[in-house]
């Protein structure tokens, strides 16, 4: 069944589906899911569909001229920029490589830049600065420019916080193939930002994960006398060569776990904003007032500085209570 809807999206992940892949359909409007985000809700969030009578439909099918030839390198019509050999997207500004070559759009010309048809998003902190660089034409975004299938002003709404960082990274990830980019916070504090950007699976792994790899250091603390006191005795020797290699492998393993975090949080919050977008608007409906719809995408977006305090408090008490009963057990 998947190969029918392969290149469709799913109306739940926005994922495309893609050949062989387990898929569902509404039996009322003949949405298709795949088979894991149709069990999320056990139900079709397509209500749009549901209240008008009418069934899914095929997104149209965008024309591609066929590629060019294996080793050639092509020029982007949007910014001029040429490619590398093998290069689908432009590494510049995101266009398809094989998009309307035959588009007579001029690239790095001295004429005036053709203008989007929207106004600039923000008027101020919260524009987002055109890409533009020797001899490339402007790229200008809106609040109504697309990503993925996702408005700009509904990220920059999911945000909370205004962040133009974290939104350039969103453009990235959207108009090209790319996955990682690098997030100081999530370096040093991956669990507690995690929980700051209200993503409490990714929170939670990375807390106890966090935890785990401190055992055997919390060991060799609590049975060395470090901090003046010995506080059990496991029978370990903890200044043996052996433990010492156990403790600073875990170490190391720390830090690429941090590492991990902070190159891949910024793709994992624009996949769960994405999620969480379109499935709102498939829940409402295109037909809900904007303001309530703003109301419901910042409610499952934002930031909790009460998720942070919470995760700390965790923390402690993992801390704490590994501790106290170590000196109960010996």
């Amino acid at each position: 069944m998947a190969d029918k809807y392969t290149g469709e999206k799913c109306i739940v992940c926005g994922e495309l589906f893609e050949d062989g892949q387990d898929t569902v359909v509404c039996p009322d409007c003949g949405t298709p899911y795949h088979r894991s985000c149709w069990q999320q809700n056990e139900r079709c969030v397509n209500t749009a569909l549901h209240e008008s009578g009418e069934s899914w439909k095929p997104a149209p099918k965008v024309q591609y001229t066929p590629p060019p030839a294996v080793g050639t390198a092509v020029k982007c019509i949007r910014c001029g920029k040429e490619s590398t050999p093998g290069q689908r997207f432009c590494s510049e500004c995101g266009m398809p490589l094989n998009f309307s070559r035959g588009d007579t759009r001029p690239f790095n010309g001295t004429g005036a830049v053709q203008p989007d048809t929207d106004e600039p998003y923000g008027t101020g902190a919260d524009d987002i600065p055109p890409t533009a660089g020797p001899r490339i034409q402007q790229i200008r975004l809106t609040a109504q420019s697309d990503l993925d299938g996702v408005k700009l002003g509904d990220f920059f709404d999911y945000i909370g916080n205004r962040s133009v960082f974290i939104i350039t990274s969103f453009v990235k990830f959207a108009k090209t193939s790319a996955r990682t980019s690098f997030n100081i916070a999530a370096f040093f504090f991956p669990e507690f930002y995690f929980f700051y950007r209200r993503m409490t699976k990714y929170g939670l792994f990375f807390l106890l994960t966090s935890f785990i790899l401190s055992i055997p250091a919390l060991i060799f603390y609590g049975q060395s006398g470090t901090f003046g006191q010995v506080f059990f005795s496991t029978g370990i020797n903890v200044s043996s060569s052996e433990f010492r290699a156990v403790v600073e492998m875990c170490q190391l393993l720390s830090l690429s776990v941090q590492i991990v975090a902070s190159i891949f949080a910024n793709y994992w919050y624009y996949r769960q904003a994405r999620q969480d977008i379109t499935r709102i608007r498939a829940t409402l409906g295109e037909t809900e007032p904007d303001s309530v719809m703003q109301e419901r995408i910042r409610g499952a977006g934002g930031t909790s500085w009460g998720a942070v305090i919470c995760a700390v408090a965790g923390e402690l008490l993992l801390t704490l209570g590994f501790l106290l009963i170590m000196t109960i057990v010996f």
